[in-house]
C-alpha cells in the first residue's frame, strides 16, 4: 500500500510557537485545542493569532496524541512519503495502513454479528479518513470522517467550557 499525504484545509494553522495543544476524548468524541494562526502572513509581515482553536473529528473512531514533538518529526513513519515536504501542518494520509486495519476490524466485527442473525451486512461505504496534524509539542493522529473547526475562543476556560457544553448534549 502506498502512503502519501496531502494537505487538508481546515481554516487555520496550529501555531508554530505556541504549545499547549489539548486533547478531550470520549469514546465517541474527540477534540483538539491548540493556540491558532491564519494560513497566510498579514501585511505587517505576521500570522494572526486566531485564539483557541476548537477541532472537532466529526466521527472519530479512533485518536491519539503525542511523540513526535516537532524536533522528532524526521522520524515518523510518514516523513519520506510527503510530510517533510507539506506546506500545512494539517494533512490526509492515503494508503494509511492504521485505516484499514480499523476499517478490517469494523467489517469482521459487523459480520460476526449480523451473520449470527442469519443476516448478511453489507458495508455502506466507508467514508473514514486518516488525519494528521503536527504540533510544537506532539503530533495529533486520528481516523474521523472530517476535521472541522467548530470555534475559535478567546483562552483555554472558554475552550474547555465550550467542549464541556458539547459533551453535555449526549
Amino acid at each position: 500500500m502506498t502512503i502519501t499525504v496531502r494537505p487538508y484545509d481546515i481554516g487555520c494553522e496550529p501555531s508554530p510557537s505556541e504549545p499547549a495543544e489539548t486533547l478531550i476524548q470520549t469514546g465517541d468524541k474527540s477534540y483538539l485545542l491548540f493556540f491558532a494562526v491564519s494560513k497566510t502572513v498579514q501585511e505587517n509581515g505576521y500570522l494572526k493569532n486566531l485564539g483557541i482553536a476548537i477541532l472537532d473529528c466529526v466521527n472519530v473512531s479512533s485518536a491519539k496524541l503525542g511523540y513526535p514533538n516537532d524536533e522528532g518529526l524526521p522520524e515518523h513513519p510518514f516523513w519520506n512519503h510527503g510530510l517533510a515536504d507539506s506546506r500545512s501542518s494539517v494533512v490526509e494520509v492515503s494508503g494509511s495502513e492504521w485505516l484499514a486495519d480499523i476499517q478490517d476490524q469494523r467489517n469482521r466485527s459487523a459480520n460476526r454479528i449480523w451473520g449470527g442473525r442469519g443476516m448478511k451486512w453489507v458495508p455502506s461505504g466507508e467514508s473514514s479518513k486518516h488525519f494528521l496534524i503536527t504540533l510544537k509539542e506532539a503530533t495529533f493522529e486520528c481516523i474521523a470522517e472530517s476535521l472541522t473547526v467548530v470555534e475559535y475562543a478567546r483562552d483555554f476556560d472558554a475552550a474547555f467550557a465550550y467542549v464541556i457544553s458539547e459533551l453535555k448534549k449526549y
